[in-house]
């Protein structure tokens, strides 16, 4: 135990060394964690119960950093005790959440659990709190287990509750002292319906002190309030004013107590109207049966009328039969000796027939075989005709789908078309723009060259031959030699791809030196002295 004890005691004093490092590093632990869980819940469709799982994990880190303060610093507990004390009372809100959510999922209310778990989370607040060195850390201490724990709780009364059984109703809660001052109305108004019935009540108001007041002076007042206050009004406000003055005037009548001669009217009343309904009942039976005994009588009748008029009908239906068989007797007596006739006739007409119906078989037959052959050949002329179609349609789709690839290709012809015009004009721009400052240059230094007096220079030895480029006589620069003319032409011409500031290396003369030479001598004339 000793042992354990001294490798606690250790780890403590460790864990107070590298306090800083602990809290960043758990800080960053708790941003991957929280990321994952954002992820993960996400992924899962139900991100809101993700994130506040992960909400009361840090409310409950960030509390139990407040209680480890309180334990070691102000309680001056030992480390080694307050590792297994400071986190009792996250451990016990977290035992009353469960117990909470499974009293919610059997009986549909949290019970008294959920009031257990807003009790442990205002005194853990309130503990928290005094672990505060200013008044915001005290108020954020406070909050933190608070707004956790509402959160929670929004998450499981959110669909709605039970009352339990054992349940109270307050007597004094903040929306009945909100309508006891009249800074609020039960259900849901509207402001035009508010408004209305503040006219209405003073209207009633004021007609009831006018009717009711026996100073003239104050009946003159009350009449010219009363017409200030209808101008604003309509009829239907008059009428509802007028119907609370009534009731306001009838309300001693209405609540006065009922007497004994009351209560023998009442019950006289009572009576006759209890006779009255018996009677009543009585009568609708009688009239029930009599109207029933009346129904099997018009019943009974109609079946009787029903019935004599179908045996009339069959008797009238059975003279006319007989008289047409005995006409009809006559007439096959007198038919008979023409049927013997016509039937002779008839046979023979008979085997005409069946001669002439076994030819038109015979060419039915022919010609069904033909019109056989024609719908097989209609048929495959369709399935051709479908399989064209086909081939027909999915040319037109892969010549859409060519003209689609070839409008792609020639919009992005276009745009790079339109780039290469933007960049060429951008250089011909700025090309025109470095001419013009270089014209610019040349001027000034003509203008320069021109200002500045020169000094004769003193040579004492004669004259030498101009030196030549390519045949020709190196240009006279001012200010500068033909030797070193001649070095910047011929570095020029052998090395036409480097810039100004590369030449002057070459040549090892100053950058100024080459621009005026390059400017007396353009690139044109070089190229006729290169030829």
């Amino acid at each position: 135990m000793n042992d354990t004890l001294r490798a606690v005691s250790g780890l403590a004093a460790w864990v107070r060394d590298h306090r800083d490092a602990l809290v960043v590093g758990g800080l960053a632990l708790t941003v991957l964690l929280l990321a994952w869980t954002v992820r993960k819940a996400i992924k899962s469709g139900r991100p809101d119960k993700w994130l506040s799982v992960g909400s009361v994990v840090v409310g409950f880190g960030w509390s139990a950093e407040a209680m480890w303060e309180i334990a070691t610093q102000k309680l001056h507990l030992a480390a080694s005790f307050a590792v297994f004390v400071f986190i009792v009372f996250e451990i016990q809100l977290a035992t009353a959440m469960m117990r909470a959510e499974r009293h919610q999922r059997e009986h549909k209310h949290p019970g008294k659990y959920g009031r257990t778990a807003w009790l442990i989370a205002v005194v853990m607040g309130c503990v928290a709190a005094m672990a505060g060195d200013s008044p915001v850390e005290v108020a954020l201490r406070l909050a933190v287990p608070l707004l956790v724990t509402r959160q929670w709780w929004d998450g499981l009364t959110g669909d709605g509750t039970d009352k339990p059984d054992d349940a109270i109703t307050w007597t004094w809660n903040p929306r009945r002292v909100l309508i006891g001052l009249g800074l609020a109305r039960p259900g849901a108004q509207d402001l035009f319906t508010v408004d209305r019935q503040r006219q209405i009540l003073a209207l009633a108001r004021v007609s009831h002190r006018l009717h009711s007041t026996h100073w003239r002076w104050r009946r003159a007042w009350y009449q010219m309030r009363l017409r200030r206050l209808s101008t604003t009004a309509d009829d239907e406000m008059l009428d509802a004013a007028r119907m609370h003055v009534e009731r306001v005037w009838r309300s001693a009548d209405r609540t006065r107590p009922i007497t004994g001669e009351d209560l023998a009217v009442v019950a006289a009343a009572r009576a006759e109207a209890e006779a009255a309904r018996a009677e009543a009942e009585a009568t609708r039976a009688e009239a029930e049966v009599a109207r029933a005994a009346e129904a099997e009588a018009m019943a009974r009748a109609e079946v009787e009328a029903a019935q004599a008029e179908a045996e009339a009908t069959r008797r009238a239906d059975l003279e006319a039969e007989a008289e047409v068989l005995c006409a009809r007797v006559e007439a096959e007596a007198t038919n008979r000796a023409k049927a013997e006739a016509e039937a002779q006739a008839a046979r023979a007409e008979a085997r005409a027939e069946a001669l002439r119906a076994s030819r038109v078989r015979g060419q039915a037959d022919a010609t069904a075989q033909e019109w056989r052959r024609r719908v097989e050949t209609a048929e495959s002329a369709a399935a051709q005709a479908a399989q064209a179609l086909r081939e027909e349609q999915q040319r037109r789709h892969r010549a859409e789908a060519q003209v689609d690839a070839d409008a792609r290709v020639l919009t992005e012809e276009q745009r790079r078309r339109e780039a290469a015009e933007t960049a060429a004009r951008r250089q011909s721009e700025a090309h025109a723009a470095a001419q013009a400052e270089l014209d610019e240059l040349r001027q000034r230094l003509a203008r320069a060259e021109a200002g500045t007096p020169r000094r004769a220079r003193r040579t004492t030895e004669p004259a030498a031959e101009p030196l030549m480029f390519h045949g020709a006589p190196v240009p006279a620069v001012p200010g500068v030699g033909a030797s070193t003319v001649l070095a910047v032409l011929q570095a020029r011409e052998d090395h036409p791809d480097h810039t100004r500031k590369q030449l002057a290396e070459h040549v090892r003369v100053s950058d100024r030196t080459i621009r005026a030479v390059l400017a007396a001598v353009p690139d044109r004339d070089l190229a006729m002295a290169g030829t």
